[in-house]
């Protein structure tokens, strides 16, 4: 896994109630949306292919989504550490290193 500084992450995506869905629970959470907001799923698909990119696969996405519906996604720490300490490795290597 490699962190791209450059990503746009500085604007948070807010989600928006499904139609019919009941009115936030608090003022905050009213607060933070704005009013105008596009549904998450609409800005996803409207993300330019350079920043998606071949790294999204809705098809995982979709799978993974559905284990933890069910109960039968498996958080494994040890595999997510691995992953962690690889990507700052490759960060701290000299350049033409890694």
């Amino acid at each position: 896994m490699k962190i791209d500084p450059t990503a746009p992450s500085a604007t948070p995506l807010h989600r928006t109630p499904a139609p019919g869905a009941p009115a936030p629970s608090t003022s905050a959470e009213a607060v933070q949306r704005p009013k105008e907001a596009a549904p998450v799923s609409a800005l996803v698909h409207a993300m330019p292919a350079a920043v998606g990119g071949s790294d999204f696969d809705a098809a995982r996405v979709a799978a993974i989504r559905e284990d933890i519906r069910a109960g039968r996604y498996e958080i494994r720490p040890e595999r997510i550490a691995d992953g962690l300490l690889a990507s700052v490795r490759e960060l701290l290597a000299p350049k033409g290193e890694a």
